[in-house]
C-alpha cells in the first residue's frame, strides 16, 4: 500500500507523493506532545512561519529556575487527571506532561517510575524527576538526527536525506500536502535532497517555545481576574456544582425492526480510529452516502455492525452506533442535520422517517469511541510484528501470505456495493484512506493502462493484488513503506483489526432509480459541533448553581448524552464520577476510584459523555455524578 496508486510505468509505482487527506488538528494544545519525535512530525504551522535565517545559530534566549517552575507546575496542572488538579494517575498522561516539558525517557526509565497500575505521580515528585532527569535540548537534537540518519548521511555532516526524513513524517502520521513538503523543502534549505540539520533543531526549539507560552497564556486564563470575581456565585455548600445523572433504560423500551416492504439498497462501509498525536488523542472516522429523492417520500435506514476473522474483539458487534440523516445544499458543502436515529432492535441499530421532501440528502453513521477505541503504547509494545514481504531467489520480493490475505480483506472492505469489483469512486476512498492522495483522471488511465484495464472496466480483486505487488517488488520499498497502508486501515503490527469496524447500511424506499453513493470521509470531531445543538433542543436542562455553565442531558431507547456548554469568563474542569455502570459502553472510564476530569475551555461546548446501551435485551443502568471544579 503505497503512498502513490498512480501508475507511472509497468513495473513500478513510481515517486511516492505526499497525503492531503483534510484531517483537522485542533491547534489547541490539548493532547499535543512537545516531545522531540512528535514535534518532528507536527511542527507544521512553525515550519510555516520559520523565515530563512543563518544556518548555524541555534536559539540563545535563556530561562530562569523561576520560569521553569512555572511552566512545569502549568504542566502538571493541564494533565493531572484527579478532580483537585493535585496528581496524575494514568500512565500515558504523566508520559504525556513529561513530552510536554521537553523529556523524552525511554520505556526503561518509565516503568522503574511507573511500578503499577496504581501508581500517582504528585507535582511534587514530577518536579523532582525533572531535576534528576536532562530535558532535550538543541545539542542532544542534533545529536539524536546525526545517530538516527548516520546510514543515510554518509559523508555530508550537515544534512539528512530529505526523501528518508519525508518518509518518517508520513510513517508517523503527519499528512502534508505536495505543497507542504515544497514549503518545507524551501523553508529547511534543502538543497541536493538534503535538509539542514541545524534549520531543522531550530524550527523544533521555537516550536517549544510556542508550546510553552500557550501552556502559561491557557493558565492565566483559568485565574479569574479579581473585577470579575463578583460575579461569580457564592457556593451555599462544597457541593453546590454537583449534578447526579441517573439513567435506566429497561429492555421494555426495545421496539423490535421489520423492514418494510420496499425497495432496498444496501451498502458496506467501516468507522476508522486513528492517533492524532498520541494515543489520548484520538480522530474518528466515517463515510457520507449520498442520495437523492426526486419526489417526496417515506425513508427507512438499518445499520448493523460486523466483525471478521481479524477481529479479536467480538464486542464490536454491540457497537455504539447512531444514524445521521442531513440535508444538502446544491453546489455547496453546508449540511443540516435533520434526524438521528433513536432506535435500536438487537445489533441494528434504525432510523424510520415517515415524509423525507424531494431534495439531495447525507448519511453519517457514528460513533465516539465507546467500545472502538485506540490501542495503548503498552499494547503497541507487546504485539509480534508479521512479516509483508519474503525473499525468493535472485534477491527479488515476493508478497508473503499474511499481506495478500489482509490485501483481500482490505478489497472486499472497499467493494462498497458488493460487486466484485472496485469502481473508481471506490479505489478513490481506498486511496484517500491509505494515503490521503486522491486519484487524478491520469493516475486512473495509468492504472488501467498498467493492469490491461478497458476503458469502462474497474478493477477486480486479481488487479488490486497486481497493482500492490508492484510495490512489493519495488527495492526502493521498505517493509515500513508497506506498513503504512495497513495501519491506516486499523491493522496493528500483528495483523489484527482493533482500531476499525464495519458494517452493513441498508436504505428502504419505494422510488425507482434512487442511488445511494459512499462520497467522502467524514471527520467525525466536525459532527459532533453540528450533534450538539441539535440535541439542545430535544434534551432535558440540568440546572446547576454557577449560570455560566449550562449541562444538558440527552436520553433515549439507545442510551444518552451528555453535554455542556462553558459560557463563563474562564475554562473550566469537570470530574465525572461514573458508578454502578451496567450494560453500558462508554467513551468515559468507569473506574469509581478515579474518576475522568475533563476540561471545557470558556466559549466552546462538549460532549462529556456518549453511553450506549451494550446489549439491547437487558436493562442498562448508569449512575454518575458531575462536580465543576
Amino acid at each position: 500500500m503505497n503512498s502513490n496508486r498512480s501508475i507511472k510505468s509497468n513495473t513500478s509505482i513510481g515517486g511516492r507523493t505526499s497525503p492531503s487527506f483534510p484531517i483537522s488538528k485542533s491547534d489547541a494544545l490539548t493532547n499535543r506532545s512537545s516531545s522531540p519525535s512528535s514535534l518532528v512530525s507536527n511542527s507544521r504551522s512553525l515550519l510555516f512561519r520559520q523565515q530563512d535565517r543563518e544556518k548555524n545559530e541555534y536559539p540563545s534566549k535563556t530561562l530562569s529556575k523561576e520560569d521553569d517552575a512555572k511552566f512545569h507546575k502549568a504542566v502538571f496542572i493541564r494533565c493531572a487527571d484527579t478532580p483537585k488538579g493535585d496528581k496524575i494517575t494514568n500512565r500515558e498522561k504523566f508520559v504525556q506532561a513529561l513530552n510536554y516539558v521537553g523529556y523524552d525517557l525511554p520505556k526503561t526509565a518509565i516503568d522503574q517510575i511507573w511500578s503499577d497500575n496504581d501508581e500517582e505521580i504528585p507535582l511534587k515528585i514530577f518536579q523532582q524527576i525533572l531535576t534528576e532527569e536532562k530535558p532535550m535540548d538543541e545539542r542532544a537534537l542534533e545529536e539524536a538526527f546525526e545517530t538516527l540518519y548516520s546510514k543515510d548521511r554518509k559523508h555530508d555532516l550537515s544534512a539528512i536525506d530529505f526523501d528518508k526524513f519525508r518518509t518518517d513524517l508520513l510513517h508517523k502520521g503527519d499528512r502534508f500536502t505536495e505543497d507542504e513538503f515544497k514549503k518545507i523543502r524551501y523553508l529547511l534549505g534543502t538543497e541536493h535532497g538534503k535538509v539542514d540539520v541545524k534549520k531543522l533543531i531550530k524550527a523544533i526549539a521555537e516550536s517549544k517555545t510556542s508550546c510553552r507560552q500557550k501552556v502559561l497564556k491557557e493558565q492565566e486564563e483559568n485565574i479569574e481576574r479579581p473585577s470579575q470575581r463578583h460575579t461569580s456565585p457564592k457556593p451555599n455548600n462544597k457541593n453546590y456544582n454537583n449534578c447526579n445523572v441517573r439513567v435506566m433504560i429497561d429492555s421494555s423500551s426495545k421496539k423490535p425492526f421489520n423492514p418494510p416492504r420496499m425497495g432496498s439498497l444496501k451498502m458496506k462501509g467501516a468507522f476508522f480510529c486513528e492517533f492524532s498525536d498520541s494515543p489520548t488523542d484520538v480522530l474518528y472516522f466515517s463515510i457520507g452516502y449520498s442520495f437523492e429523492l426526486k419526489t417526496p417520500g417515506s425513508i427507512s435506514i438499518s445499520l448493523e455492525p460486523t466483525i471478521s476473522r481479524y477481529h479479536k474483539d467480538s464486542s464490536f458487534k454491540n457497537l455504539d452506533v447512531r444514524i445521521l440523516v442531513f440535508k444538502k445544499q446544491p453546489r455547496s458543502i453546508e449540511r443540516r442535520l435533520l434526524h438521528m436515529s433513536s432506535a435500536r432492535s438487537d445489533t441494528k441499530t434504525y432510523l424510520q422517517v415517515d415524509e423525507l421532501p424531494k431534495g439531495l440528502y447525507e448519511i453519517i453513521p457514528i460513533t465516539f469511541g465507546g467500545l472502538l477505541r485506540a490501542r495503548s503504547q503498552e499494547m503497541n509494545a507487546r504485539l509480534s510484528i508479521k512479516k509483508l514481504r519474503e525473499i525468493k531467489k535472485g534477491n527479488n520480493f515476493t508478497m508473503s501470505k499474511d499481506y495478500r490475505d489482509a490485501l483481500e480483506y482490505t478489497f472486499d472492505l472497499f467493494d462498497f456495493d458488493d460487486n466484485k469489483q472496485l469502481d473508481r469512486q471506490e479505489y478513490n476512498l481506498w486511496t484517500i484512506r491509505t494515503t490521503g492522495d486522491e486519484i487524478t483522471n491520469e493516475d486512473w488511465s495509468s492504472i488501467q493502462a498498467s493492469v490491461g484495464l478497458d476503458v469502462d472496466e474497474n478493477i477486480s480483486k486479481d488487479k488490486f493484488l497486481k497493482l500492490n505487488d508492484f510495490e512489493v517488488q519495488d527495492q526502493d520499498t521498505s517493509e515500513q513503506d508497506l506498513w503504512i497502508g495497513l495501519k491506516s486501515i486499523g491493522f496493528n503490527s500483528a495483523l489484527e483489526l482493533d482500531m476499525m469496524c464495519p458494517f452493513n447500511l441498508t436504505v428502504y424506499n419505494n422510488q425507482s432509480g434512487l442511488k445511494l453513493t459512499p462520497t467522502s470521509f467524514v471527520d467525525l470531531a466536525e459532527i459532533k459541533k453540528l450533534l450538539v445543538p441539535f440535541l439542545q433542543k430535544k434534551a432535558k436542562t440540568i440546572t446547576l448553581e454557577d449560570p455560566s455553565i449550562h449541562c444538558f442531558h440527552y436520553q433515549d431507547d439507545c442510551g444518552s448524552i451528555l453535554f455542556v456548554e462553558n459560557q463563563g469568563v474562564s475554562n473550566v474542569r469537570l470530574s465525572i464520577d461514573v458508578k454502578n455502570a451496567a450494560n453500558t459502553s462508554l467513551n468515559l472510564s468507569t473506574d469509581a476510584r478515579k474518576p475522568t476530569v475533563i476540561s471545557v475551555r470558556r466559549d466552546t461546548n462538549q460532549i462529556i459523555w456518549f453511553a450506549h446501551k451494550l446489549d439491547s435485551q437487558r436493562e442498562m443502568e448508569l449512575d454518575a455524578i458531575v462536580q465543576i471544579e
